[in-house]
């Protein structure tokens, strides 16, 4: 972005933020202004508007004592009561008649004895006309009592109260008073000081609960429920009844029933349970705020023009100097190398010193270019002496590096021959043992055959010559022969063990001889490899058993299986059963069936694995026993042969002292 944009633009966000601060703070001054306004304002009306309606009901009051007070009044209706003349009940009508004349705002007068009953009224009767009204609850200490508002089919309002006619302290009657509530009408339709949208209302609840109106409302055609003709108007729900209900005088702002935001105080009337409210709209309230905010906006966009021609011109006195500098430099860059910018005594200082730093910086760089050229000719001259010796070196380097790679070729594959060698060894040894055992196994019962045939011989040259002397006797005769069974019987059973050795050891060396791949049963297999595994345990306190539960067939290698499981065994005798505390070491060899797997578990109670050896128990040459006999071949040799010939995988589980579980995971057809 260009200076000239830069500064125009920070010279409007310094307008702009000055204009809002200022039209923020000012704009909250006002409101609050306004508001402490408003609140005096209505409040004053308020309290006027209570002032008037508690006259008009005091004037009521004051005119319905009057006509009850009239002596001769009380005195006919305690005559016509007892003696029902109608001398006394003419009078009546003519007193109350006189009353509906001369005092004020009187309709009608209406007279009832003390149970109710119906005594007499001036006409006309204006219960004919009413077209809705509403039950009144009076909780005055006087005994005058507002009880009912009703108003006619013309619109007009009136107010009924009942005052006890007494003679003598004892009442004797009940007079009803039905006035005309034009005074009521007058004083909350009285919007003085109320402006455009201003009005009083007055809200009272009738029998049901409900909050209704008492007076007719100002925009009666803007109210969301029309009021019937035959009930007032009801607000229940609503804010302006809710605010009633809490009877508030401090302002609020609600909807009224126009659904108009208003703002709004109340007065509250207990004795006749009538709350006044007085509002007027938000938005008349607001006007003024609103014509002040339209000048600062106004204000504000000319001040933004103002800003914009006073930034574009600074912009342009600060950027042309500088865009000259630039004009120079690149004349400078394209060749002009003594070419210097202005100093003028009209710019300003800064410009000026920046003036003369851009002339010292093309001094500089023109003495350092002159010198950059010298060395350059200096590098230049050594880079061709050095490069007439470069394929030398090259040359030298080359052979250096191939007969190190020669090196390094031999040496690997002595490594390479060596492991082999090893690994073949390790397996040799294995072999070895195992053949070792067998035929220690084989001697014995082979021993107890060799003894059994001499002694045998023995006693058939000793009973051939007794025959041929005939000295033979029928006892001798037959204890040769219950001797002769035994020692046959005896040669027989060591014999068949001797075979049987034989045959699992001719089988599985067969097998690790000439590896292939067929079916077998996983029971019977391994059966025989612990039986050739056997003679190893003679000499320890320890044993070893296969525990399957039910017979499994497998495809696969037999010879590298027994391979892997000699290999095993012969680690949990060296490594898990090595300390002498573990008197009664037990290896168990089982199988099991998962989903399309086989599992081989070679388990033992030794002393088990520590938790850092275990991802390095597979690595080649890694053992524990160094120095003692171990190799660090066999475990390695195992992971191979399960990995590459098996075709499955080998894995350990251990934890010190608690013995550790190799399992091996076979497919159940090689791939």
């Amino acid at each position: 972005m260009s200076i000239y944009y830069r500064i125009t633009i920070a010279c409007l966000l310094l307008v702009f933020l000055s204009m809002g601060a200022f039209g923020y703070i000012s704009n909250q001054a006002g409101e609050r202004m306004l508001d402490q306004s408003v609140d005096k304002h209505l409040n004053a009306v308020a309290t006027n508007q209570q002032d008037r309606i508690i006259s008009v009901i005091h004037a009521w009051k004051d005119r319905v004592a009057l006509i009850a007070s009239r002596t001769q009044l009380r005195l006919s209706l305690k005559s016509y009561i007892i003696h029902k003349d109608p001398d006394s009940l003419q009078k009546i009508n003519s007193i109350i008649r006189d009353a509906v004349n001369s005092v004020t705002k009187v309709q009608s007068i209406q007279l009832k004895e003390i149970g109710g009953r119906f005594i007499t009224q001036t006409a006309p009767n204006q219960a004919s006309k009413i077209s809705a009204e509403l039950p009144l609850t009076d909780k005055s200490q006087t005994d005058i009592l507002l009880k009912m508002i009703t108003r006619d089919l013309n619109g007009g309002l009136y107010i009924h109260i009942d005052a006890p006619m007494i003679l003598a302290g004892e009442q004797i009657g009940v007079m009803v008073v039905t006035l005309s509530a034009d005074e009521l009408l007058h004083s909350t339709q009285n919007y003085t000081g109320m402006g455009i949208s201003g009005e009083t209302l007055l809200l009272t609840t009738n029998q049901a609960g409900q909050t209704v109106y008492i007076t007719p409302l100002r925009y009666p055609e803007h109210s969301k429920k029309k009021p019937e003709t035959d009930t007032f108007p009801l607000t229940n729900g609503s804010l302006l009844a809710k605010a009633a209900e809490h009877h508030s005088e401090e302002i609020i702002r609600l909807s009224d029933y126009r659904d108009t935001d208003v703002m709004a105080t109340s007065r509250y009337l207990e004795a006749l349970n009538w709350t006044i409210i007085v509002k007027v709209d938000q938005d008349e309230v607001m006007l003024p705020m609103r014509h002040y905010q339209r000048l600062l906006v106004i204000a504000a966009f000319i001040l933004g023009m103002i800003a914009i021609v006073i930034g574009l011109a600074l912009a342009r006195a600060i950027s042309s100097p500088i865009v000259r500098l630039a004009a120079d430099s690149q004349r400078i860059r394209l060749g002009e190398h003594q070419l210097r910018a202005k100093v003028c005594p009209a710019q300003a200082k800064e410009l000026n010193e920046l003036a003369r730093s851009f002339n010292n910086l093309a001094e500089n760089l023109l003495t350092t270019n002159n010198e950059l050229e010298e060395k350059v000719a200096e590098r230049t001259q050594e880079l061709q002496e050095l490069n007439e010796t470069l394929e030398q070196r090259v040359t030298a380097r080359t052979f250096d590096l191939q007969r190190a790679n020669r090196e390094i070729q031999e040496t690997l594959e002595d490594l390479r021959r060596t492991q082999n060698e090893l690994v073949e060894s390790e397996k040799m040894a294995a072999l070895g043992g195992l053949v070792a055992g067998v035929a220690h196994e084989i001697n014995t019962p082979l021993g107890i055959a060799v003894t059994g045939t001499s002694h045998l011989n023995e006693y058939v040259q000793e009973i051939h010559q007794k025959t041929s002397s005939g000295k033979l006797t029928r006892n001798e005769l037959a204890d040769f022969i219950e001797d002769a069974n035994q020692t046959t019987d005896l040669m027989s059973t060591q014999l068949r063990q001797a075979s049987m050795l034989i045959s699992n050891f001719k089988e599985i060396a067969v097998d690790q001889s000439n590896p292939d791949y067929r079916t077998i049963s996983v029971k019977e297999y391994l059966s025989k490899i612990v039986a050739t595994m056997q003679p190893n345990f003679k000499k320890t306190p320890h044993s070893i058993s296969v525990d399957i539960e039910q017979d499994l067939y497998l495809i696969t290698c037999p010879g590298a299986l027994a391979q892997v499981l000699t290999i095993l065994i012969t680690n949990c005798l060296t490594h898990a059963f090595h300390h002498s505390d573990i008197a009664n070491g037990q290896v168990t060899i089982s199988a099991q069936r998962d989903n399309e797997t086989s599992l081989i578990l070679v388990a033992d109670n030794g002393t088990g694995i520590s938790p850092e050896n275990l991802p390095k128990l597979f690595d080649p040459f890694f053992t524990t026993r160094r120095g003692e006999g171990g190799s660090g071949l066999g475990l390695s040799i195992a992971h191979n042969i399960v990995k590459d010939i098996l075709h499955g995988k080998i894995r350990c589980e251990s934890q010190l002292g608690q013995g550790t579980t190799f399992i091996i995971t076979l497919p159940e057809k090689p791939a």
